[in-house]
């Protein structure tokens, strides 16, 4: 069967499915991935279809069903008419009666397979029972086998061919199932949909972890879906670990839905193959994200992420540690693009690099930053100046009172001893390093060195003229290319600047500026001047697009 995806971009994306497979929905809340499956219901009224929706119950009435063998197959056309209507999408009625279809189709499987062997144990054939029992598993033991993996301290029964029963593994006491938590039924159900549906059924499964611990739900769907390889699987998830787990699983990204007259109609999407094709690192973080990725430097607690999330919003913006990192990442992506249509762009910073080797990066979409560091953006002489008249309003200080404060606090600061010379020599370190690399021997002239390695001749260091020119911005009173070009978060210049601002701290600063940025068109527009190169790149794409 064809799963066809009309996009908003006017062509259709069209997705074979086969049984055995397993298709991922992702994406962020409102990209559309329910509304994509009630457009699949609702339009192509396939047969084969079984939905299992994120507003689905999980609480029974009672561990018996409600229904006749008739009255079961009329609510079976009941419920595909149900599932059909605009409505499913967020709404499940006959709630009570899905849960009692359910139950009595695990019942009426495991009593149509005790029939069956004990109809050939009454027509004397115990190697024909026998060999049958051993090809036709159990539900129930199907259905505890995979409750024993999620970790579940319990085991279902088959009592009296009639109703359910749990029972506890510590104490082997019985209930009804109906008593079970909430995480157990959530299991049971899930699993018992899957296992008693005919075979060539396709789910549409929305949120499968919904009630269930992460770390169960992994091993726990993996297995389930082995059970049937008779049958095809579309999940959508928010828990991206499992489609990672299965590196044979087709994922379809969106991003966002269009509507019209109050009913989804197309989708930005594509489809990402099989997981051969990209690095597992970089297979994540593009699951969900916009079409544009921005790779930088630092960790989820680290000050480049929120920046830079409020000065690109059209981006989806992922730290990826180190310099390097951001630039195998960029790398990953941009070699592989036969096999997604993300564009990948990479921000690192400046680190004394040679003008030669920021332009090279640029050509492979990763950026140096003019400054030396994050910190320099944020306490940037734009910034200072957006923070410092916002605290003068809020305060009903004169104007250019906080403001002169915050140039003088943070000038006294620059000059404290013993401070320039640490500047001057840690703003020297990488390009002292890189030389020395430089020099070193390869391994050619290694192998002929012999006992003894000749090392590289003294080099001249720039350590005198980088203090003088520490010197000469500080007698200028250029606070803000002092802060540009030195590695400051080592000294206790931003406290001073933001005490002097009365923002506290530099904390509470710092996401006074992030706060502004996304306020203050002005401010944004600045900053986004001192990354100008990724700046003018962006800004002219997005003229193109539009």
């Amino acid at each position: 069967m064809n799963l066809t995806i009309p996009r908003i971009s006017g062509d259709t994306l069209t997705i074979p499915v086969e049984h055995g497979q397993q298709l991922y929905v992702v994406g962020p809340n409102g990209a559309g991935k329910s509304a994509l499956f009630q457009y699949w219901v609702s339009s192509m009224r396939v047969p084969t279809f079984k939905r299992i929706v994120a507003h689905r119950q999980t609480w029974l009435t009672s561990g018996s069903p409600d229904f006749s063998t008739q009255s079961r197959k009329q609510f079976e056309r009941i419920r595909m008419s149900l599932d059909s209507q605009e409505d499913a999408r967020w709404m499940e009625q006959r709630s009570i009666e899905r849960q009692s279809a359910l139950l009595f189709d695990l019942l009426a499987k495991d009593n149509s397979r005790n029939r069956a062997i004990g109809q050939y144990i009454d027509n004397n054939n115990p190697e024909e029972a026998t060999a049958f029992a051993a090809k036709s598993t159990s539900p129930f033991r199907q259905l505890n086998d995979l409750l024993d993996l999620g970790t579940l301290k319990i085991s279902l029964k088959n009592s009296d061919g009639e109703e359910i029963l749990a029972q506890h593994k510590d104490n082997h006491l019985s209930y009804s199932m109906a008593q079970m938590s909430d995480g157990e039924r959530a299991a049971t159900i899930l699993a018992a949909t899957v296992l008693v549906a005919d075979p060539g059924t396709i789910f549409l499964i929305d949120e499968p972890e919904r009630h269930l611990h992460r770390s169960i739900i992994e091993p726990f769907l993996s297995a389930l879906f082995g059970q049937r390889l008779d049958c095809a699987f579309v999940i959508s998830t928010h828990e991206i670990t499992l489609p990672m787990a299965n590196p044979t699983a087709r994922i379809i990204m969106l991003r966002s839905c269009g509507w019209q007259d109050n009913k989804p109609v197309s989708w930005d999407t594509e489809l990402l193959e099989s997981g051969e094709h990209l690095p597992e690192d970089l297979k994540r973080d593009i699951l969900g994200s916009r079409r544009r990725i921005l790779f930088v430097e630092g960790t989820a607690n680290s000050l480049d992420l929120p920046l830079y999330s409020a000065l690109f919003p059209e981006l989806s913006v992922i730290p990826k540690g180190s310099c390097d990192e951001v630039i195998r990442a960029v790398k990953g992506l941009r070699s592989s693009q036969g096999h997604h249509r993300v564009e990948a762009f990479g921000l690192i910073d400046r680190d004394d690099r040679a003008q030669d080797e920021i332009e090279e990066l640029a050509k492979g979409n990763v950026f140096a930053l003019d400054v030396c560091s994050a910190e320099a953006l944020y306490y940037c002489w734009y910034a200072i100046e957006a923070i410092g008249r916002r605290q003068e309003e809020s305060l009903d200080y004169e104007p250019n009172t906080l403001i002169n404060k915050a140039t003088q606090s943070g000038l006294k600061a620059l000059n404290k001893k013993c401070l320039p010379e640490k500047m001057a020599a840690m703003q020297c370190e990488r390009r002292v390093r890189n030389q020395i690399e430089a020099l070193a021997p390869d391994w050619r002239k290694i192998q002929k060195s012999g006992e003894e390695i000749q090392l590289p001749p003294a080099i001249k260091s720039p350590y005198t003229g980088e203090l003088s020119q520490f010197r000469k911005l500080a007698n200028a009173n250029d606070m803000d290319e002092l802060i540009a070009r030195y590695p400051l978060k080592k000294s206790d210049v931003f406290d001073k600047i933001a005490q002097a601002l009365e923002c506290g701290n530099k904390e509470n600063y710092q996401r006074m500026v992030i706060a502004r940025i996304r306020k203050d068109k002005d401010l944004s527009s600045k900053l986004r001047l001192r990354i100008k190169p990724l700046s003018d790149l962006l800004d002219t794409r997005i003229t193109h697009d539009t």
